[in-house]
């Protein structure tokens, strides 16, 4: 019933992250565009939950050493394409280091998440063991580039972040930003990120690459965001 989104598979790739104002991102989004021929990415809303364990060690890794961390989170898609009217969740545990990102991920039955997180899902042993709990909840509007399998283009805008209970992010509903209510917190910025497989990336693309990654995580900057102590004690220090 649970199953690797990408196959039995582990991903690895390396990526790099632009933060860009709407109109670098309008021009960029059209250069894009046209490498496709025209085409014209349809947007899908993404709700991703970050989970974490007490103390926050996830977090805290986060925030001091952003080249070196671990994001255990679930994220839905809306629209679901393949979903075949199930509510469903993809959970990913994502290992950040040095540019070179791993992460593995299944598809879960909404109904079935608070088991898998449990440790139900023996393909995600990082997560064996429970003691996970929902710390942030993040909402925001994706279009997606992909010339060729060996790398796309991701631009996220309309980034919010909410505080998320154990019973909206454990609940068998799909948890859509209405749910959440409004965000504690807005990103007016534009964050474009580049992933590919190693291959040589087109010039004007590889030229973006600001040499140092990441330039910026959703998780780190909901956390400063949201919980106050983080900002307060880790932030900046």
């Amino acid at each position: 019933m649970l199953q690797f989104a990408e196959g039995q598979v582990t991903k690895l790739r390396r990526e790099f992250k632009l933060v860009v104002d709407m109109n670098e991102a309008v021009a960029l989004c059209t250069r894009l565009s046209a490498s496709l021929g025209g085409y014209l990415s349809p947007p899908t809303r993404i709700t991703s939950v970050y989970f974490d364990k007490p103390g926050y060690p996830l977090a805290m890794r986060s925030l001091r050493t952003p080249n070196d961390c671990l994001k255990v989170r679930t994220k839905e898609y809306s629209p679901d394409v393949g979903a075949g009217g199930v509510e469903r969740v993809v959970l990913e545990v994502k290992r950040e280091r040095n540019g070179v990102t791993q992460k593995r991920r299944v598809w879960v039955p909404r109904a079935q998440l608070g088991q898998a997180l449990q440790g139900g899902v023996r393909l995600l042993p990082l997560i064996a063991g429970g003691g996970l709990i929902p710390v942030l909840a993040v909402t925001y509007r994706r279009h997606v580039y992909q010339c060729s399998q060996a790398w796309r283009v991701t631009v996220d805008r309309d980034i919010g972040f909410h505080r998320v209970s154990s019973e909206l992010a454990l609940s068998e509903r799909t948890l859509s930003a209405e749910r959440l209510g409004e965000p504690l917190a807005l990103d007016g910025r534009v964050v474009v990120e580049v992933k590919h497989l190693g291959e040589e990336l087109p010039e004007w693309l590889a030229a973006l690459n600001p040499g140092r990654e990441p330039a910026y995580s959703k998780f780190a900057e909901g956390m400063a965001r949201v919980h106050d102590f983080v900002a307060d004690g880790i932030l900046g220090g």
